[in-house]
């Protein structure tokens, strides 16, 4: 297991904690769960965009999410805004 540390503003931090917490309950690892299943939702709907736009003859080389995240580089940017929400712990 590794620990994935993000950054949030304060209203994307409060929805997902007061949801997390209504689907998993308010015991220990519901934010975790619930930040793995949206991660997981997410990759899944990304590689599906990415394997159409590679059927549609799209640049993109892989049907492998890492693969084509090295080939977009620039489009991931790194966290400026360090202290505008908070730390996500995932694990």
């Amino acid at each position: 297991m590794v620990e994935l540390k993000v950054y949030l503003s304060e209203e994307l931090d409060k929805r997902f904690r007061m949801l997390a917490m209504s689907v998993y309950g308010y015991g220990r690892g519901s934010l975790s769960k619930a930040a793995v299943d949206a991660l997981t939702k997410w990759c899944a709907e990304e590689a599906a965009k990415s394997d159409k736009q590679l059927n549609q003859g799209s640049s993109l080389s892989s049907s492998d999410p890492v693969t084509r995240a090295e080939e977009r580089p620039g489009m991931v940017s790194p966290g400026k805004e360090e202290d505008s929400g908070s730390a996500l712990r995932v694990g």
